[in-house]
């Protein structure tokens, strides 16, 4: 027992130094990060696999060779077209832009020819330029950003190849990790991580399913009404999709403002393909493949929309119904911890 507090100030010297050296290489933790999410997400199938009688060293090779088999089509067969309508689009852009603009100083000069009280208009004509002036930043930082965020992908290539070394030892890790928690708290704790791994896991089989079966339908709807950029507004559609309630409203303006660019009927044209998948997507095919994918009242999921997208922008949207539902998994641990405790 006398051995027990300098047990714990090694430890927490040990965890002191981690933190501080992994927060020194910060830049390089993302490959990693992303590795084990890839390892994470491909441990079913593994498994699936091994259930087959297959060695595991087999079933990841089948598995990362069926990654690459994807890759390999999306490099060849979706990246140039992606990058011609990119191109096109940057091409396009700076018209489009003077075109928004005249539409805006004419809207202005009809709101003034209105008879509005001096200040109303003064307020509307100030608004009005602050959005032009947040736009144009906007647009100005993901440009400026582009080369960077583009040289930073190169760093995660090494993402896949981690990740083969984490699915190799995902067994032990998993036995290292729960060899350091107490025996008398290991069966909550692999309890807890039970109840996490279910919630992420509907996350994931019903959200990212839906919404690459949204993204191809959009895509294919714009494409048969004759609208350029169908890829890229399938994929923007696609991944704001992700985002509940909010999502499918802020990745049709983009869309919308494209067609707008070529004409307002082929502007309808698209607003009514997004109307109707979307439609289709809640009244068909996620009662289909969901249900409630990770059991959150919507008012919960509203308020972790709002919160997240507070906190962390887009992204912060993003994760924060998966972020929630695992906050909800911890706290109902812990309530029922502290109750069962006072029994």
């Amino acid at each position: 027992m006398k051995h027990k507090p300098w047990r714990w100030i090694f430890t927490g010297t040990c965890l002191l130094l981690a933190v501080l050296l992994l927060f020194k290489v910060r830049t390089i933790l993302g490959p990693f990060f992303l590795a084990f999410i890839l390892a994470y997400l491909l441990n079913p199938l593994v498994v699936a696999l091994e259930r087959h009688k297959i060695s595991r060293k087999k079933s990841i090779l089948i598995v990362f060779c069926l990654i690459i088999t994807v890759m390999i089509a999306i490099i060849f067969l979706i990246l140039p077209t992606l990058y011609n309508e990119l191109s096109k689009l940057a091409v396009i852009l700076p018209n489009a832009i003077q075109l928004f603009t005249e539409k805006v100083d004419g809207f202005r000069a009809q709101f003034k020819a209105t008879g509005l009280p001096s200040r109303v208009a003064l307020v509307l004509d100030q608004h009005l330029g602050q959005g032009e002036v947040i736009l144009a930043n906007r647009l100005n930082l993901f440009l400026v950003n582009l080369p960077k965020a583009l040289s930073t992908v190169t760093l995660y290539i090494l993402s896949p190849v981690i990740a083969i070394y984490f699915l190799a030892d995902w067994k032990a890790l998993g036995v290292h990790f729960f060899r350091i928690i107490p025996q008398r708290g290991r069966m909550e704790w692999r309890r807890l991580w039970q109840d996490i791994n279910h919630v992420i896991r509907q996350f994931v089989r019903g959200d990212l399913v839906v919404a690459v079966i949204v993204g191809i339908m959009i895509g294919i709807g714009v494409e048969l009404v004759g609208m350029e950029y169908a890829l890229l507004i399938g994929l923007i559609c696609g991944v704001f999709d992700l985002i509940p309630y909010f999502g499918p409203v802020i990745g049709a303006v983009p869309a919308v403002l494209l067609a707008l660019s070529k004409s307002p009927a082929m502007a309808l044209k698209v607003a009514l393909i997004i109307l109707i998948v979307q439609q289709l997507e809640g009244n068909v095919i996620s009662p289909k493949l969901m249900g409630d994918s990770v059991g959150l009242h919507p008012l919960w999921v509203v308020f972790a929309l709002l919160a997240g997208g507070e906190l962390a922008g887009f992204w912060g949207m993003f994760l924060a119904v998966p972020v929630a539902a695992v906050i909800r998994v911890i706290f109902n641990h812990i309530y029922f911890r502290l109750v069962s405790s006072k029994v």
